[in-house]
């Protein structure tokens, strides 16, 4: 009797610890699931954003490195592909798709180089303008290629769109590594919408306008235009406008828009950072989708796993962006990093507006000629990474070469990435030879900066190591500074070119130096 009391009143305490252990079991099954799809989504959202804006695959991955999820991908992913040099090389596309007036124009592309075991990542954009020529793709601007080679398969063979596509990827893939005489192992391509999509998905991003746009020429509905205006100071941006802020160009052009892409893959990664969406499964089984739908790429889902595996172990400090554009400052103007191109008259392209790699006179033909200044950049680039990411500051100084010398081998220093301070004529006092004049050296040379017994050692080496490259480079020996060579000339480099000196272009000195280790070699 007094069991079965007892049984009664302890019978609604199990009863609600039976249930509190189902609830429980239940909230853990729905963790570990949810846990899941975080890692899926983490991974698969690395990879979109960073080809969301073209940024680059390794560099938006550094960005977005909430979690540690190396083991996950360790084991899910593939190892990549990789050239002699031990590199990855990807192309990145941001095309336009039915909703968009650039419907499969490859308005923006970018190569990028992943080395992973210097953990660094160089990424060159290239103009939607250039003009190329190609036997298997035609001839013309090279962001009409994949989609006027993509619509000849489908109405020349009828092939289906979906095999037509994978086909021009793969096409424009061998055409841009020819150029550039890099091995391409990837291609991967996103539309306009999958980025709205997503940056909408994570409730906008935040980011410094540097500077007011106002582009009264911004593609709009049924082929009109549409003024897109924002000004200086910090924005929340929404998808559209995000992809109106990445896309404008008529305030200032394609080069500036590329600085605000990479911009902009800074604020994705932030934004992924700190937003409650990974809490919710509904919004990444969501949010997946928009991927699936709107991607592109030459790499299975192992590789693209392989990809963000790379990815998560790339140090965000050692990134290397570079754009080719027309400041060449050979005619007019000023140089900047990766000023090999030129607008030619647009009467010789039917009224069109392209861009044609530089000629350097006596160099011939056109397209063999400028294209090998583009390679050398690019081999430079990938070869010499160390020496770019140290970003040595270097001195020019005239000490009896002709007139003008000094200024030259500044524009093509600059032109192939490298910091020049200053460029003037040396300040020497006259030599013991009462023959020689103020200023003059009989001989060009290559000096590291000297510093002092309270400055690193390692500071010394680098930039020991960096005068011997261009040392290398220009034929010059190294040297000491001259002692009585003022301070304030003096660089972490300072070239001194003596009367012996004789322009020479890069990738004429870069070619005939092919067998030397120091330097790379297009």
């Amino acid at each position: 009797m007094a069991g079965a009391v007892g049984l009664t009143l302890v019978s609604p305490f199990l009863f609600l610890l039976r249930k509190r252990r189902e609830r429980q079991q239940l909230a853990e099954t729905q963790e570990r699931r949810t846990g899941i799809l975080k890692r899926m989504l983490l991974v698969l959202l690395a990879i979109f954003l960073s080809l969301a804006v073209l940024a680059g695959v390794a560099k938006a991955l550094v960005a977005l490195n909430v979690v540690n999820i190396r083991t996950f991908l360790n084991i899910a992913g593939a190892d990549l592909p990789r050239d002699e040099n031990g590199f990855t090389n990807f192309l990145l596309l941001g095309k336009g798709d039915d909703d968009h007036d650039g419907f499969d124009l490859t308005d923006t592309m970018m190569v990028a180089s992943v080395d992973p075991k210097t953990k660094s990542v160089v990424m060159l954009s290239i103009p939607r303008d250039l003009y190329v020529k190609s036997a298997v793709m035609g001839e013309g601007r090279i962001n009409l290629l994949y989609r006027d080679y993509k619509a000849s398969l489908i109405r020349r063979q009828d092939m289906e769109k979906a095999e037509a596509a994978q086909l021009a990827l793969k096409e424009l893939l061998n055409e841009v590594g020819g150029k550039l005489h890099v091995q391409l192992h990837h291609a991967v391509m996103v539309n306009f919408s999958g980025f709205v999509d997503v940056v909408d998905a994570l409730g906008g991003i935040d980011v410094e306008v540097p500077y007011d746009i106002v582009d009264r020429e911004y593609p709009g509905p049924d082929w009109t235009y549409q003024t897109f205006e924002i000004h200086a100071g910090p924005t929340h941006l929404d998808g559209e406008t995000a992809l109106k802020y990445a896309r404008s160009r008529h305030t200032t052009s394609d080069f500036g828009r590329s600085a605000r892409q990479q911009q902009i893959i800074q604020a994705l990664g932030e934004r992924a950072k700190t937003v409650g969406i990974v809490k919710s499964p509904r919004k990444i089984l969501a949010l997946l989708r928009i991927l699936s739908a709107n991607v592109e790429t030459t790499m299975n889902g192992q590789e693209l796993l392989g990809a963000a595996k790379m990815g998560e172990r790339l140090e965000r400090s050692r990134v290397i962006s570079m754009q080719l554009n027309d400041r060449n400052g050979l005619y007019t103007g000023l140089a900047e990093a990766g000023g090999f191109l030129y607008t030619p008259p647009r009467e010789d392209f039917g009224g069109a507006a392209v861009l044609l790699p530089v000629v350097t006179p006596p160099d011939s033909p056109l397209e063999n000629s400028g294209w090998r200044q583009i390679r050398t950049f690019f081999s430079l680039l990938l070869n010499t990474r160390t020496l770019y990411l140290q970003n040595p500051r270097i001195s020019v100084l005239n000490a009896g070469a002709k007139t003008g010398m000094a200024a030259r081998i500044a524009t093509e220093l600059i032109r192939y990435g490298f910091t020049v301070d200053r460029v003037e004529n040396a300040e020497l006092p006259p030599s013991p030879d009462s023959k020689a004049r103020r200023g003059i050296l009989p001989t060009s040379a290559v000096s590291p900066a000297v510093r002092g017994a309270e400055e690193s050692s390692g500071s010394e080496g680098e930039e020991t190591a960096a005068a011997a490259f261009f040392s290398d480079l220009l034929g010059f020996p190294l040297a000491p500074l001259p002692v009585d060579l003022p301070l304030e000339q003096q660089g972490q480099v300072t070239i001194l070119l003596g009367e012996d000196y004789a322009f020479r272009p890069f990738h004429e000195v870069l070619k005939e130096s092919a067998s030397s280790s120091s330097l790379a070699t297009p």
